[in-house]
């Protein structure tokens, strides 16, 4: 976890960490964002909370950051009595931390400000001392009171520039004409089915419709949330529903003939349309692809900016428009409007309130006007801060409801840390074009030419000896295979090669993943050994670093180590008596993440000892096929049962599909000084 809310309450047992922050962030909805009650523009939300005694619930940083303004609070008694009681109590700590995050598996840097405002205290060891730095759940003080009520300001925003580098653009939609951009990248997927979009029918993805049950007639906007995908219809400048449908998993399988040569591989999800749900094939060129780091609009995401006028009123069409809905929701929307806490621009944002308007009928008296003028002084802090941030933070500035950036960040929190596709031998996930996993290409007398080990020498004169055996038939050839998983698969793991049997004679291709494969991984002897080296290389890194967050440099720098130290899974000598010697040996391609993330400080009799503790993540796909190379020199062509795999497979008569043997599992790391 790379952010959290401000007050730690624990997190309930297989809790959603979306849930987890909206149930600990409830919003005062007369002080919530992007307006108050008198549509006055407010870049924060008040969060109510319990407290009435001198102990308070204890605020935290929600990101690592470095603190840019904390100051010394008011003592209680000064609360209650103006300038800071307005409209009822107020206490006036305030700590804003400047948060630089990499976000993205391969990440870029964005920045960003969290501010903490009304809080009862605040520790003393970063009360004006700009620069300090803080770790994500540190405590920085307590809850407080703003206007009579239990409750503090929380709010998150960001300069201009960080706001595209964060989502690609910084005003109106998503541009659905251009590419998604190469990184970063994270979190769920969305698709653009254009009209004209086949969409195949199947009770099973194995068994799709020979021709289209359907093709759309209006564009589809498809959000890919993992376990179901939603549908959309654009009308105007809104997004109707379609339909939701359940998914278990997509299916991925070789090309079709409509992407070969574009793609690996195709993948098929299952979509609601009108009038039914069907398969479409999400890696066609027509079919445009984006992630959360795209921030499109039919997932809710909405820029304002709209407001040109220079006082604090939102003067916004569009939040009036969605304010007359009663019911939208906003959190997902990023509003450009300027910082409340800058006394300067005092009245040229509020000025407004004297003047009768649509929001306030009664307009407010120069009495009321100079008491809330007094108490924005004691509350405001712009002037104080540092040129740098001043700069950042001078004119417009994009706010978010916290609790909806928290959760989009959480999301790219994971980091690619090895991937055989950036190795010298470019092997990708899903290469469905490669030589093992060709069927049907190859006619009897190619086969039978085959082999380098099966030729002996007798008397000057060579002779081959052929265990290609064409006069079986394919239920033989089968039998054959049986019979080598038979003889070469004992013990726990056994199951999995007559699982793989039973689905390459299914003649079914795609992907096959299964929960016995991943714990054959996890627990195998190469992974051990693979992991502690990568806990080697992190703590190298660590000490280095004095343990800091990763920087860019430090994982560009763990990644080269591991291409160069670390020996990757994969099933050796002694998996040749439980079978996955025989199906898998050596693997294709693998990813390795790192998520998770947490970097610990704790004391001990005065010692300070510093630890980490990680996730590491792995993806790792071989392929259930043979290539020409395999049966040449390899001795398998010297053996029926690789034969008959071979004839079952490559036979022009035969061709039955090869397929990727997928496992995904993850493993717990830590380790100190």
């Amino acid at each position: 976890m790379h952010i959290s809310p401000p007050i730690l309450f624990p997190r309930q047992d297989n809790e959603e960490y979306a849930a987890w922050v909206m149930r600990t962030m409830p919003v005062d909805p007369r002080r919530g964002f992007p307006v108050n009650g008198v549509e006055s523009w407010h870049g924060g939300i008040h969060i109510p909370h319990t407290d009435t005694g001198a102990l308070a619930n204890p605020l935290r940083a929600v990101a690592d950051g470095v603190v840019v303004w904390a100051n010394d609070p008011a003592p209680l008694e000064k609360r209650d009595v103006k300038p800071l009681n307005y409209d009822g109590a107020t206490d006036n700590g305030c700590v804003l931390i400047r948060h630089e995050m990499l976000i993205g598996e391969e990440p870029v840097s964005y920045v960003f400000y969290s501010l903490t405002m009304h809080m009862k205290q605040v520790r003393p060891e970063i009360q004006d001392k700009v620069g300090v730095t803080v770790r994500r759940g540190q405590v920085i003080g307590t809850t407080g009171m703003v206007s009579g009520r239990n409750a503090y300001h929380f709010q998150i925003c960001c300069p201009s520039d960080m706001l595209k580098m964060l989502c690609g653009r910084d005003h109106g939609n998503l541009d659905v004409s251009a590419p998604s951009r190469a990184k970063p990248v994270y979190g769920h997927r969305y698709f653009l089915l254009p009209e004209r979009t086949a969409i195949y029918e199947g009770s099973a993805p194995y068994g799709l419709s020979a021709s289209p049950c359907s093709i759309t007639t209006r564009a589809l906007y498809v959000i890919h949330e993992g376990t179901k995908t939603r549908a959309l219809h654009k009308v105007g400048n809104d997004y109707q529903p379609v339909g939701e449908t359940a998914i278990a998993v997509d299916y991925i399988c070789e090309p079709t003939p409509a992407v070969s040569g574009h793609k690996t591989y195709s993948e098929w999800v299952r979509v609601a349309y009108p009038g039914g749900e069907g398969w479409v094939d999400v890696s066609s060129p027509a079919v445009k692809t984006w992630t959360d780091a795209d921030f499109p609009d039919w997932a809710g995401w909405t820029l304002v900016n709209d407001d040109i006028t220079p006082d604090g009123q939102c003067n916004s069409a569009t939040i009036k428009k969605a304010l007359e809905k009663q019911d939208t929701d906003f959190t997902r929307f990023i509003c450009k409007f300027p910082l409340e806490w800058d006394f300067a621009t005092f009245d040229t944002r509020f000025s407004w309130l004297k003047a009768s308007n649509d929001s306030l009928p009664e307009p407010m008296s120069e009495e009321s006007y100079a008491a809330l003028k007094e108490h924005a002084k004691a509350l405001s802090f712009f002037d104080k801060l540092p040129l740098s941030t001043q700069k950042e933070l001078t004119g417009l500035v994009w706010h978010f409801d916290p609790r909806g950036l928290m959760i989009q960040l959480q999301k790219a929190e994971r980091r690619l840390i090895y991937s055989s596709a950036g190795s010298s031998k470019r092997k990708t996930m899903n290469d469905f074009t490669v030589d093992d996993m060709r069927y049907g290409d190859l006619s009897k007398e190619q086969i039978l030419a085959q082999g380098k080990l099966n030729r002996i020498n007798v008397f000057g004169e060579e002779f081959k000896v052929n265990f290609f055996d064409f006069t079986k038939t394919v239920d033989e050839h089968f039998a054959s295979m049986d019979s080598m998983a038979y003889w070469t698969a004992w013990g726990e793991y056994a199951p999995l090669i007559r699982i793989m049997i039973d689905k390459f004679r299914k003649n079914e291709g795609g992907v096959l993943r299964h929960e016995l494969l991943n714990k054959a991984f996890m627990e195998h002897g190469t992974t051990k050994k693979c992991v502690d080296t990568i806990k080697k290389i992190l703590l190298e890194t660590f000490y280095e670093n004095e343990f800091n967050p990763l920087s860019p440099d430090d994982l560009d720098g763990i990644a080269a180590k591991i291409a160069s130290r670390v020996t990757l899974p994969k099933f050796n000598e002694i998996d040749w008596f439980n079978g996955l010697g025989i199906t898998i040996h050596d693997t294709y391609s693998t990813k390795i993440y790192i998520d998770d993330f947490e970097i610990i400080e704790t004391e001990i009799g005065g010692f300070r000892r510093k630890n980490f503790k990680a996730r590491l993540i792995f993806q790792i796909q071989d392929h259930f096929g043979l290539d020409i190379g395999d049966m040449n020199g390899k001795i398998f062509e010297l053996t029926s049962w690789f034969c008959s795999w071979f004839i079952l497979q490559r036979y022009r008569n035969f061709g039955f599909k090869p397929f990727i043997n997928e496992a995904n599992f993850s493993i717990w790391v830590e380790g100190g000084i």
